[in-house]
């Protein structure tokens, strides 16, 4: 008996012992310096001839981390520094909106303005649309991308604003009632600018300078409306190619408002703080500016000005993302803890979102995440398989994402027997199936799943694969795969 109770002792003595040595090892991984378990996120892109990011935390007020990995531009093997300089696509649309405050707060204008006051070449509609309808994507106005698509143009066609201008005064119908319903518009951002324009008597870049960039002391930001500029520190933006490396994506923006903005991640730290300070436009400014639009039922749109208000593990999170060719950038704020990441990417293979979701994990939560899979090819990850042209046609069509997303929806065509993907504001896209309802994109990270067509052949919905999210989708009008 007495053996007995000495054996268990040993036992119990040997079991406590692995499981302090087994959290011990968990400590140690947890007391890892955070910059180094960011490191070993962006560990695959941190190797010569992979593009990469910028990678920018700051807490309190105070930059704690600021890393480059990668490549900035592989033909000339430069790497990737902190102080690169990055398109942020639809990021800039946070400068234009607060571009708009800023004249309302000078009384100049005021947000519920009719926009054919400053911009008559708006058809009238039959009813108005204001500027705070422009600035949540209530409007109703067509999308000037799938316009231009529409009209033939390439995913690489330089976009002016006299085009889209042209595009917006022949239009004879909007996709809603104004304020009725959210469908994301670079349309609407454009004409913002165009208001900005002739309100202030500036160009938005030089309105957007002198009252927001020079303030802030964000010297490396400019809106660009055009593609002479030179800007110090370039960074190339890439798209992965079907041998497995990676294809030049040329950006060239000529149309201010909706994008066109240069910046570095240490600007954007600068932009991060006036949201706690008010350096410019003051406190109550900043907080309307956070406040969602209203829908004409009453419901709440979780877009603001050119903000996104989610929530991340129960923390609120303000947020915005911008994608134009292989440039991904995201920054997001979680005010709560006063704290926010900054992703800057050159490459369409790197999720920034996923990634800044494992950076807040770091920091807010002590988590050590695994380390990312190398990235790969798509058409490594997905093998591309057969199908056949005559089934695409009951896929082509419109399918709108949910308002959270941040997107509109996702509109697929056929054309020369391949299906095209285009979302919203986006470039359009060849997509190749994998299986049998299932499509991979080769210049994004994107899959698309199908639903199984209806007894009348139709497909009335889908799933879209993307940034570690699976977002149902419908196509409008269809239920069931029957049109009601």
């Amino acid at each position: 008996m007495r053996r007995i109770t000495l054996l268990a002792t040993m036992f119990t003595v040997l079991a406590s012992s692995t499981m302090v040595s087994a959290a011990r090892a968990t400590n140690a991984q947890l007391s890892q310096a955070p910059d180094l378990m960011v490191d070993s996120l962006f560990a695959a892109w941190d190797r010569p001839g992979m593009p990469g990011a910028v990678v920018e935390v700051i807490r309190a007020g105070k930059v704690v981390l600021s890393k480059g990995y990668g490549y900035a531009d592989l033909e000339h093997n430069v790497p990737m520094t902190p102080s690169a300089s990055f398109a942020i696509g639809s990021n800039s649309k946070q400068f234009t909106a607060l571009s708009i405050y800023l004249l309302a707060q000078d009384g100049k204008l005021a947000l519920d303005d009719d926009i054919r006051k400053y911009v008559p070449e708006v058809p009238d509609f039959g009813k108005a649309i204001t500027i705070r309808q422009l600035l949540h994507h209530t409007s109703g106005l067509r999308d000037y991308f799938e316009l231009m698509f529409l009209k033939g143009a390439g995913t690489d066609a330089v976009i002016t604003q006299e085009d889209v201008l042209a595009l917006v005064k022949r239009q004879r119908a909007l996709n809603f009632a104004p304020g009725h319903e959210y469908a994301y518009s670079n349309t609407g951002y454009l004409l913002l600018g165009q208001i900005i324009q002739r309100v202030s008597g500036m160009p938005l870049a030089e309105f957007a300078r002198v009252r927001i960039f020079d303030p802030l002391g964000m010297k490396h930001t400019q809106f660009q409306n055009g593609c002479g500029t030179l800007v110090p520190q370039r960074v190339l933006s890439y798209l992965p190619s079907g041998a497995g490396g990676y294809d030049n994506a040329a950006v060239c923006e000529a149309a201010d408002g909706a994008g066109g903005v240069v910046t570095t991640a240490g600007d954007l730290a600068l932009w991060d703080r006036n949201f706690y300070d008010g350096r410019v436009g003051g406190i109550d400014l900043l907080a309307q500016m956070q406040v969602p639009g209203k829908l004409g039922n009453g419901q709440s749109n979780n877009y603001a000005s050119a903000l996104v208000i989610d929530a991340y593990r129960g923390r609120r999170i303000v947020k915005h993302g911008g994608d134009i060719r292989g440039f991904h950038t995201q920054l997001t704020r979680f005010p709560d803890q006063h704290f926010s990441v900054v992703v800057l990417a050159n490459s369409s293979d790197l999720d920034k979102d996923e990634l800044v979701r494992k950076i807040a994990d770091i920091y807010l939560d002590h988590v050590a995440p695994a380390a990312p899979a190398a990235p790969m090819s798509p058409e490594r990850r997905f093998r591309e398989v057969a199908f056949d042209p005559a089934g695409l046609d009951a896929l082509v069509g419109y399918y709108a994402l949910p308002p959270q997303s941040g997107v509109e929806g996702v509109h697929f065509t056929k054309e020369n027997g391949y299906l095209w993907a285009q979302g919203t504001g986006q470039a359009r896209i060849r997509v190749f199936a994998y299986g049998e309802r299932s499509f991979f994109a080769k210049a994004i990270n994107a899959q698309f799943t199908f639903d199984a067509p209806g007894k009348d052949g139709v497909v009335a919905g889908g799933v879209l694969h993307q940034g570690g999210v699976d977002m149902p989708v419908n196509r409008p009008g269809f239920r069931g795969g029957r049109l009601v």
